[in-house]
Order: C-alpha cells, then structure tokens, then sequence
C-alpha cells in the first residue's frame, strides 16, 4: 500500500503494531469508509449483478455510478488516498457496469437514456474517456442493465436485458461479445431463448474463458416461481443447448428467487449468490462449482429474521469469499452487512458494516481484489442527496472463519516500481514455501524463494530480473506465494 496511506488520520507505519494487537485481540478488520460523490438517485448504485468498483493495474480505484444528468466515474490513486471530483462521461447514461483489461484500459457499459432506451453503449478509459460506441441499437424493445467482463485475451463480454413488447411480452436475456482490439461488429443473440420474464443478468468468466451467464427467470409462465437459471458458454465449443436452474427453487412466490451475482476465483471455481425466499423469509443463497459440479443444495448464509436482499460477491488476492448485501438490522431502514469465508471453508459471523442508523444504505457492488480485503460501494441516505459511499477492510475474521489459517501476503512496495519491490508475506505455521513471480501470459519468470520457512512475517525483494539475470519488459507480472494447499498471488507492474 502507499506510504502516504492513513489510518485514523495518522500515517500507517505509525500505527501497524497497535493496530495489529487490537485485531488480534479483538478480531475486528481494518477499515476505511469515504465519500465518493452525491447523487439524486436512490439506487445510483443500481442493483450489483454488475460491478461499479474496480481496481486496475497500478491499484487505482475507479468508482461508476449514475444521477439524472447520467454516469459519473470518480478515481483514487489507491486505498486511503482522495477521490477526485466526480465527471460526467455518459449524459442521459444509465446502469452502469465497468472492468478493466491486461493493457489497464477501462471498459464502460450503460444504457443510453432514461425511460425508454434502445441503445446499449460503451466507452473505454486510458487516461481520458473515449467516444462512445453503440455496443446494440434494439428496433423493437427498450434495452437496460448491461454488464461487461473481460477475458484473459482482452475480448469483450457483455449481457443485458431487453424489455418485453408487443406478441413477445415476456423479457429476455442478450449477449454480445468483441474480439480482443476489435468492435462490436457480430450478431447479438438471445440466450434465454424459450424462457420469459427473464431479467437481471450477470455474468462471470473462469481461468479458461468459459463463460457463465447467470439471470432471474419465471419459464414460459411469467406468474410462476422465480428460479437462477445459468447458461454456459464453453471455449471452442460455444453455448449449451440445455439451462440450468442452480437455484433449485420450488414454491416461493413470484418475486422471491432474484438478484443473482457471480465471481470466479483463481483456481477457477465459480462462486454464485442471490435472494431467495426458501426458508419463507427472504434469505442469501450461496452455491459453488468446483470443476464443473454443482453443490447439490444452495447454502442459506444470511439466517436472518429480517428482509435480506441484493447481494454481491468477490474473492481477495487470499482465495477469502465476502459477500455483502443489505438487511433491514432494525426492521425499518436497510443497513450494507457482509460475512467473510476462508480458504479453510465456513462463514463467518455477519458485520454491519455501513452502521447507518435511521437511513437505508442499498444496493452494495463488491470488487475482487489482488490484496486482501474487502472494496465496495452503496447508495446511502434518506433523502436527496444521496451519498456514494466507498467501504475497505482488510478483514480479519475470514482467518478464523473456517477454523482454519490463512496465508496473507500484502502489496508489494513500491508498486508500480523501476528498480525493485518488496514482496511481504506471513505464513500461519512454517512450512515449505515457494515465491514465484510469472508474466502475463502465466510462465514462470523467476523463483524468488524455495525452501522451509519458519512461521511468521517474511519479506523477499525482486529486482525485476528473470532468472537468467536479464532485466524484465515493463509490464504487469504476478508474485504467487505457496505453501502446502495454501496459495495467494499479489499483482506487480514495472515500469521502465
């Protein structure tokens, strides 16, 4: 993290030892709450099926959000440091969705106007914001809640969802995709097909650019139950003819089974959540696929007596899950809670983690993270203006969530760096560790540490050489620390 980073209004170095104690003492999480921006619009945060925080390359934050003069874009030079003032880059723009590519240039997807739109738009940032180009014009039907992911060779993904019209009253589920450094020149296609009332997408893709389309669906019938239907699209061998109800919902009201959000770790596990009435209160549902199965039955994670709605979940650089979604703590006003699992499995208690009493704070969008720790924002306030809020903690309690311990391994710094960095990492018990930096494209660059290591905190520095000696292009490179089962990676980028 920058040295310039503060905590509490006093530098971090100052506190690290007093602030460590009290974590380990207290098991509670270092954290960091701002303002991004305001807004007139309650939900400017919009449902989080589609992210609106991410960090790039260099760690920078960047935070999109929507006001009725359109979509606003705020950037931070990394955790505790400002956010800038917030720009206008899409007038009349609404549900934004935002993510970043191995070049670190920014992708943005709205849907252009305000009560009827036909148009799904993008814009890229590389320093300054681009013209806008039309990702889909729809002839027939208004068009809204894009969402965009990019694929480890920088092509393009993008759902969203297209209102009903006419003899086809029912909502559908479209997609198009961008060959990496091209434009949104093939055919969008409907992947919902001959299911109706079909809303809410989301999409994530694995290590080996399968992508998941998950959406909210009530079949043929737009009055019967609400059911997470997935559709997957296999590299090579394109869309599967078959859907998939992963939420297994049976009987629970029209509007119940919702709001589903999808992420994919490292190992390229898929990890999805939604709102669910299964138990007869609206509960989080969580469910993962590990090498292509399906847990069995969806795991209720909130088991809470009140209103549990709109989650969001990301994995951190550790392999830890958080999720966060709103519940109404007091009955009356929706406060941002979360709960954290380790690698080690099992969640948690649930931390309140907006603390908002007497205002809703909504409609939460996560990020993964290459550090540890949990990013996000929300729509705070009771009435205008609404507040952007901006929510980081370097969780503690995912250690102890599974019983089990963690492998952390923090930023390296400076980052990005010329010369060297330093990697830091602490390892739970001793064991056999190996530090391995690889370049972009996955090889083995260079082996920076291998052998038994005594518990603890460790730091290693890279020179920014391979293993030959010869200095590195300027670029993005991942240091990846393991020991046993354990496995965290940490981004690093050169800079020549």
């Amino acid at each position: 993290m920058p040295e310039t980073e503060r905590v509490c209004g006093l530098p971090r170095y100052c506190v690290a030892l007093s602030l460590l104690i009290v974590l380990l003492l207290c098991g509670m999480a270092c954290a960091e709450r701002t303002v991004v921006g305001e807004s007139y619009q309650s939900t400017a945060t919009e449902r989080n099926n589609a992210r609106l925080v991410v960090e790039d390359l260099v760690g920078s934050l960047h935070v999109v959000y929507y006001d009725y003069d359109g979509v606003f874009h705020s950037v931070a030079s990394g955790i505790g440091a400002g956010w800038s003032l917030p720009e206008l880059v899409a007038a009349g723009g609404r549900n934004p969705s935002i993510a970043v590519d191995s070049d670190n240039v920014l992708h943005l997807v709205y849907r252009q106007g305000t009560l009827t739109a036909f148009d799904i738009m993008q814009t890229t940032f590389n320093g300054d914001w681009s013209e806008a180009k039309v990702v889909h014009h729809d002839v027939l039907s208004g068009v809204s809640r894009p969402v965009i992911a990019v694929d480890s060779e920088n092509g393009l993904h993008c759902v969203w969802q297209r209102q009903g019209y006419g003899s086809t009253p029912n909502s559908e589920v479209w997609y198009k995709y961008a060959a990496p450094g091209g434009g949104w020149d093939g055919t969008a296609i409907n992947i919902s097909s001959s299911y109706g009332a079909s809303e809410y997408p989301t999409l994530t893709i694995d290590s080996d650019d399968n992508v998941y389309v998950f959406w909210k669906d009530s079949g043929e019938d737009i009055f019967s139950d609400k059911k997470v239907l997935l559709r997957k699209h296999t590299k090579g061998i394109g869309w599967d003819a078959e859907y998939t109800n992963v939420s297994n919902t049976t009987g629970n009201g029209s509007y119940a089974t919702m709001d589903p959000c999808a992420v994919t770790d490292t190992e390229g596990t898929v990890h999805l959540v939604w709102k669910d009435s299964q138990t007869g209160n609206r509960e989080i549902f969580y469910k993962a696929c590990v090498n292509g199965v399906w847990d069995t039955t969806p795991t209720n994670i909130s088991e809470t007596s009140t209103a549990s709605g709109r989650p969001s979940i990301s994995v951190d650089g550790r392999g830890c899950l958080y999720v966060a979604w709103e519940e109404k703590t007091d009955g009356i006003y929706y406060d941002i809670v979360r709960k954290t699992r380790g690698i080690a499995g099992g969640w948690s208690e649930m931390v309140n983690i907006s603390e908002s009493a007497g205002v809703d704070s909504r409609s939460v969008s996560t990020i993964p993270m290459t550090g540890p720790g949990l990013c996000c924002v929300w729509t705070e306030g009771e009435s205008v203006p609404y507040d952007i809020a901006f929510h980081y903690e370097e969780a503690t309690d995912v250690a102890e969530a599974g019983g089990g311990s963690l492998l952390l391994v923090r930023r390296s710094h400076p980052n990005p760096f010329t010369s060297t960095t330093t990697i830091r990492y602490e390892l739970p018990e001793p064991g056999a560790v190996v530090v391995t930096v690889y370049d972009l494209c996955g090889r083995r660059v260079r082996t920076l540490v291998s052998g038994r290591t005594a518990a603890g905190v460790h730091e290693v520095t890279w020179d920014g050489k391979n293993d030959s000696g010869a200095d590195l292009a300027a670029g993005v490179y991942f240091c990846t620390v393991a020991c046993g089962s354990r496995r965290a990676t940490s981004r690093m980028v050169i800079v020549r």
